[in-house]
């Protein structure tokens, strides 16, 4: 479990280094695989790089629009168009 906490945070490091090269698509569905196998929490800067309606990749800023609203945040998915909410961290 230890192993597979490191591999994720190692992953999302690659991602969020350069987050439109198409090896940051596959290294965060890699991370996400490893999450659900392992059958563990996926963490919270994992979930926000995929859409919750449609699952594609959307980075915030380039994938999806982000707003506040009420103390939250509210991305709008730039594929499907589905709304959802975060609360901050």
């Amino acid at each position: 479990m230890k192993e597979a906490k490191r591999a994720i945070e190692a992953l999302l490091k690659e991602v969020y280094s350069d987050p439109l090269s198409p090896l940051a698509e596959k290294q965060a569905k890699l991370a996400k695989r490893i999450a659900m196998k392992f059958n563990m929490d996926q963490p919270y800067e994992l979930k926000l790089l995929f859409c919750k309606k449609c699952k594609s990749y959307s980075p915030p800023v380039f994938g999806k629009t982000i707003r506040v609203r009420n103390g939250k945040l509210v991305f709008t998915c730039r594929v499907c168009g589905s709304k959802y909410r975060f609360v901050f961290k």
